[in-house]
């Protein structure tokens, strides 16, 4: 069988600066969880008044917004001229097969059997558990956003449709884009609940990725004519956010203000990115190719990873006294050795399943 090189690949089948937003964004999610993790090692708790968790939740929280961006123009982009049957083959291959590896491997790992008093028990106990986990993202702090992708791969068809009908559709399109300034991302609880208001949040966010994979080109051109007015709104956001921290601002009645500027911010960073990613043209990073090939199964595997190897790197805590210092350092550690370890698993699932580990570990 022949190999295809990346530089035989050519556009629209391979956008390579889109694969480089997309290494960025799992990098800055793995950051984020890494300080998160740091800072509770070190204070105890996750408080963001502390000044280096608040500048990590301002620049990482929501960063799961690029990926629906990226979801979305993929579709309409390359995704769509292939036919629904492709595309849902594809994201059961790729991400609902991994997605139930994953789950049932934490499952097994974190699952408390000392209640069950027999074998038969105990493995009920598991499969009821692992089935909850499934439907709701709970095997790993990170997994709820796989149930929410799901949603977005199953109202794709309506979205298209919506999209490229008529004009009333079309307004109702854009309405959907902008809805979460409105409908806010619910805050993630401890039971198992999977709220609509997220879905709705995050199929804004598609909804902006399919529009701009429609004539990508053409819409990135326009874009372009007005980057600096996207990165002023982007700043704004940050320093908007940063005030809504320092003050402990966030319900407007039902609506969380946060959350709203953290879409704002998301989807201007998306725009700049994906613009300064393409203006490299085939100069793109060497070093996060390997990185944005196993980006999903970085993101299944990082959460758990994290925290169970939390343990192993505590004697970067010596004393209080350093604070920012020693959280800084732990949040290094932890974030190199997380992605390390998680692309090291990768590379051995390949060499033994070859081809299938993408059905397995989605790389």
């Amino acid at each position: 069988m022949v190999k295809t090189n990346v530089t035989d690949i050519k556009p629209p089948q391979f956008l390579g600066y889109l694969h480089s937003f997309r290494g960025l964004a799992i990098l800055k999610i793995v950051l984020g969880h890494a300080v998160a993790a740091a800072c509770i090692g070190d204070y105890g708790v996750f408080d963001v008044s502390y000044p280096v968790l608040m500048i990590s939740e301002i620049f990482y929280h929501d960063s799961t917004i690029y990926f629906a961006v990226i979801s979305g123009l993929l579709f309409t982009k390359i995704l769509k001229p292939k036919g629904y049957s492709k595309f849902y083959k594809s994201k059961l291959k790729n991400i609902l097969l991994p997605y139930i590896f994953f789950t049932l491997v934490f499952t097994l790992i974190t699952i408390k059997f000392k209640n069950t008093l027999s074998f038969e028990e105990g493995l009920g106990y598991y499969f009821s558990k692992a089935f909850m986990n499934l439907l709701f993202g709970k095997a790993s702090f990170v997994l709820w956003y796989i149930p929410v992708l799901i949603f977005l791969y199953m109202v794709t068809p309506l979205l298209d449709f919506l999209q490229k009908t008529n004009q009333l559709t079309k307004v109702l399109f854009l309405i959907i884009m902008g809805i979460p300034l409105f409908v806010s991302r619910i805050p993630l609880v401890s039971d198992y609940s999977l709220k609509l208001e997220t879905m709705i949040y995050f199929m804004g966010a598609y909804a902006v990725g399919m529009y701009l994979g429609a004539d990508l080109e053409a819409k990135l051109g326009s874009l372009k004519k007005h980057k600096n007015v996207i990165m002023a709104t982007s700043v704004l956001a940050t320093v908007v956010l940063f005030y809504l921290y320092v003050n402990d601002i966030d319900m407007y009645g039902k609506v969380s203000l946060k959350e709203t500027f953290f879409y704002i911010q998301k989807i201007g960073f998306s725009i700049i990115f994906i613009m300064m990613f393409k203006k490299l043209g085939e100069k793109q990073p060497n070093w996060m190719k390997p990185v944005t090939r196993d980006s999903f199964s970085i993101y299944f595997m990082h959460g758990y990873i994290l925290y169970a190897s939390y343990p192993l790197f505590k004697f970067v805590f010596g004393t209080h006294t350093l604070g920012a210092f020693n959280v800084g350092l732990m949040a290094t550690v932890l974030f190199i050795y997380t992605v390390i370890l998680s692309m090291l698993v990768v590379r051995i699932f390949k060499l033994v399943f070859r081809k299938k580990s993408r059905m397995i570990v989605g790389a």
